[in-house]
């Protein structure tokens, strides 16, 4: 029996036998409202995460194991859910000491479209300075760098339940409707918004596999569902501007921007469709302004090289194709 599964086991009996009297969402390293030790990281392709940087930003750190299903779960509600609230105050960091498993980790992360970077603790050092329990650890740490809140493993209400205190560390819930909230936990397996992500994730099988048709009415199905869903809404319009089909997909979009001028992937998609339909300057002007909001930067440094190569300056345009190119091989 190999040492990893001695430990699991081990922590197994630990839980089994009460060894340690206390709730379970907690830390034994660091208190609720404690500063949260700082840590730097290297990822999997070689950067360097330092936590220094973000300062003044929410972070919710998420402790992995490897090949464990409850892990894989939570990394894959954490990233929908924070590209969902499209708030650049909100910082999402996965992390494992399992980096003998990098290929498992490297082939996940591809298959499950998981857009931020895998950090590796290869030595436990922030395992140890954190007092990690159980697998999968959650931890929401607010703006100034203090504990707020514990998820400890997935249960089938977490996508709920960090939601929940995204939106507390936001400032957008008070205490008691931060209560409120996690005792309604309306957002079960069931609700239509589960429901309208299960279609959401079909369209996206689909599309990836050129069945466009397909892929619509699984979003629209979706959409029925959680109309006031953003996320779907601006999905049907990159289908949209996929198929020509230009002056659908931009008034989906302008309805977005109409309720929040400055949302990140809509300005990109509008880039797109301005692009799409001739209008270079424009599509210059509002392309360039999505890569400083970081939307999308490879596609948005691809339809940037498109414009000018449109309007003749062949050298920016094969700059912006290699910048492009830099982006998805992240060289």
């Amino acid at each position: 029996m190999n040492t990893r599964w001695i430990l699991t086991l081990a922590c197994g009996a630990a839980l089994c036998a009460g060894a340690e009297a206390r709730p379970a969402d907690e830390l034994r390293g660091v208190k609720a409202g404690a500063l949260v030790p700082d840590y730097q990281l290297t990822t999997l392709s070689g950067d360097t995460i330092d936590s220094r940087r973000h300062q003044g930003k929410v972070v919710v750190l998420i402790y992995l194991s490897a090949e464990q299903r409850n892990s894989e779960r939570a990394a894959v509600d954490a990233d929908r859910i924070v590209k969902e609230l499209d708030d650049p105050s909100v910082v999402l960091l996965l992390v494992t000491a399992d980096v003998v498993y990098r290929s498992y980790f490297e082939t996940f992360w591809e298959e499950s479209d998981i857009s931020v970077p895998l950090a590796l603790d290869g030595q436990r050092i922030l395992y140890s300075k954190l007092g990690l329990f159980v697998f999968p650890t959650t931890i929401v740490v607010d703006t100034e760098g203090r504990l707020l809140h514990v998820l400890s493993t997935r249960g089938t209400d977490y996508a709920h339940v960090l939601e929940t205190y995204l939106r507390h560390a936001l400032g957008e819930l008070d205490e008691d409707e931060l209560a409120e909230q996690l005792t309604a936990r309306s957002f079960d397996r069931g609700s239509p918004r589960s429901l309208a992500a299960r279609h959401r994730a079909a369209a996206g099988l689909l599309a990836d596999k050129g069945l466009l048709d397909g892929a619509e009415a699984e979003l629209k199905a979706a959409l029925e569902l959680d109309p006031e869903s953003v996320q779907i809404r601006l999905d049907l319009a990159d289908l949209c501007l996929e198929q020509d089909r230009l002056k659908e997909g931009e008034t989906i979009i302008d309805a977005v921007l109409e309720g929040d001028p400055h949302h990140r992937r809509a300005r990109s998609l509008k880039g797109i469709a301005l692009f799409k339909g001739g209008r270079l300057d424009e599509a210059r002007a509002i392309l360039t302004e999505a890569l400083e909001l970081n939307a999308d930067p490879a596609r948005a440094h691809y339809y940037l090289g498109q414009v000018y190569e449109r309007q003749g300056d062949k050298d920016r345009a094969l700059e912006q194709y290699r910048l492009a190119l830099r982006q998805l091989l992240k060289e």
